[in-house]
């Protein structure tokens, strides 16, 4: 009888363990898992934000926009974020955290957009201008990141790093460093990629040592942001460290996953991965 018991069990076990958990299955069928499904369908374009109860707070919109605009996010998400920090920056222009954060949202739709340069530039606009509002001052470092982020979109259709654009977006991400866990390693790793990029001296700042220094750095302190590996990897090929590059670009694939980043940066970042693999291969 004790033997019957225990293969039942056994059985039982057996069978819990390859469903990979039961109780993880049943929670993919609940309301709550389709309600988050019909979640992302809403309409955050067309939505009335004057019927916010804190319509008349900038500083809660401010609040709300930073909490909502992720990079997971949906699309409409960010933009019903950067609506209702527009409308606090117009209630409070000389707030800083609310500028700051107008700057930022306005980046992270501005970096969501495909295929439409005018509409990146709208967006990228507001977020400089939103910058400078604050102040390109080393008080000032998480604006001076989001500056740099979004000048660099307005100026890549012209080449990324247009030189007469250059010293400035320098200039603010070195002060940007005061603030380089912004983003998972943001400043180290963008003020790296310029370092990468950039033409060398004499005619630019461009440095590959440098670059190779700010990205050990990013994957060191920071080995949760995909783009640290990523732009890691884009240094090692040109110090032709082909091993070493590819190593980065699995661990930085294996990081990309939707769950974490979205859908958008997940098969953005991944198609990215995959050209830099092929690079390796020729």
């Amino acid at each position: 009888m004790k033997l019957r018991n225990m293969r039942a069990l056994s059985s039982l076990a057996v069978i819990f363990f390859l469903s990979g958990c039961a109780i993880h299955q049943e929670l993919i069928m609940t309301p709550q898992a389709k309600m988050a499904v019909d979640e992302s369908q809403l309409n955050w374009f067309g939505a009335d934000i004057k019927t916010l109860p804190v319509y008349d707070n900038p500083k809660a919109l401010a609040e709300i926009a930073h909490e909502l605009c992720t990079r997971s996010a949906p699309f409409g998400q960010k933009v019903y974020a950067l609506r209702l920090a527009e409308q606090a920056n117009t209630e409070d222009k000389n707030n800083k955290f609310i500028a700051t954060t107008l700057s930022r949202v306005a980046f992270f739709v501005a970096d969501s957009i495909d295929n439409d340069e005018d509409k990146v530039k709208k967006s990228a606009e507001i977020g400089v201008k939103a910058a400078r509002s604050v102040g390109l001052t080393e008080e000032n470092p998480e604006a001076c990141f989001f500056f740099a982020l979004n000048q660099g979109l307005i100026v890549q259709s012209k080449g990324l790093f247009a030189l007469n654009k250059l010293p400035e977006i320098h200039n603010a991400l070195k002060i940007a460093q005061k603030a380089e866990s912004l983003d998972f390693g943001g400043p180290l790793r963008v003020l790296g990629m310029m370092y990468l990029k950039a033409p060398a001296w004499p005619s630019g700042i461009g440095d590959l040592d440098k670059a190779l220094e700010l990205f050990e750095q990013a994957v060191a302190k920071y080995p949760v942001h995909p783009q640290n590996f990523m732009f890691y990897a884009q240094a090692l090929i040109e110090d032709d460290n082909k091993e070493k590059a590819l190593q980065n670009l699995d661990i930085a694939y294996r990081l990309a996953v939707p769950e974490i980043w979205g859908l958008y940066y997940s098969k953005k970042w991944r198609a990215e991965i995959d050209a830099l693999r092929k690079k390796l291969e020729k």
